[in-house]
């Protein structure tokens, strides 16, 4: 046997050997996937919430991730009505004119002298009082206050227009009364507090002594008012001086 003949039987041989390798190897792969134990999914001990599922701690801003800032707390009542200087200057001016409308009625209309006496207080002072304010050449800008002292103001005209005789006179002294008094507690409350003109705020330090002088004098007249009333016998006719 020559060499030749020697290697074609080796070769023979080993194909079938190679042949049984390959299918093997090839079957072995094939096969992995079927033999290999499937994954066991993670502990589902603390499961977390996915994207979509997730819920937003309260007071977490989503955004940044930060925690959101508290509501704002309520405004106090000096924040809730600031006023600006126009809109303090509206209310002086609404104040004085709706005084010097009502004692202008009062002295046509009432029978008493110390009534009438003190309606030509209330046009004479108001009056000066609202001269000087346009020397001063603010400007004016409504709000709530200046919109509500003008509508009591009408109410007040239409009842004193409506009133007569002794009714009238003590129509007249009740809305001094409350007039002068809710202008001294906006002066003191609102507008000294907001005031930022410096002529403006030494225009109402000077006007809040006569305001306060003017409800103590409408608290002493009322106080006469209903002593001559309580005096005088039903159905006697009162002589009122003047």
């Amino acid at each position: 046997m020559n060499i030749t003949t020697s290697l074609r039987a080796v070769a023979l041989l080993a194909l079938p050997a190679f042949a049984f390798i390959r299918c093997g190897g090839e079957r072995k792969v094939a096969e992995a996937p079927t033999t290999m134990p499937a994954a066991e999914p993670p502990s589902d001990q603390n499961p977390q919430p996915d994207a979509g599922s997730a819920q937003t701690p309260a007071g977490l801003d989503i955004a940044t991730g930060t925690e959101e800032s508290k509501p704002p707390a309520a405004k106090s009542a000096s924040e809730q009505e600031a006023l600006t200087d126009a809109q303090i200057a509206a209310i002086t001016e609404a104040a004085n004119t709706a005084e010097i409308a009502q004692g202008k009625i009062a002295q046509a209309k009432s029978q008493d002298a110390a009534v009438k006496r003190f309606a030509a207080m209330m046009v004479n002072h108001h009056g000066e009082a609202k001269k000087k304010q346009a020397a001063l050449k603010l400007k004016t800008e409504e709000s709530g206050a200046s919109t509500a002292l003008r509508s009591d103001a009408e109410a007040t005209r239409d009842a004193l227009n409506a009133s007569t005789g002794g009714d009238f006179d003590k129509t007249y002294i009740a809305a001094q009364i409350k007039g002068h008094q809710q202008v001294l507690d906006t002066i003191n409350d609102k507008l000294l507090p907001n005031v930022k003109d410096e002529r403006l705020k030494a225009y109402l330090l000077e006007i809040k002594p006569t305001v306060e002088q003017h409800l103590k004098q409408a608290k002493q007249l009322q106080e006469s008012v209903d002593s001559k009333s309580s005096s005088t016998p039903p159905g006697a006719k009162t002589k009122h001086p003047g």
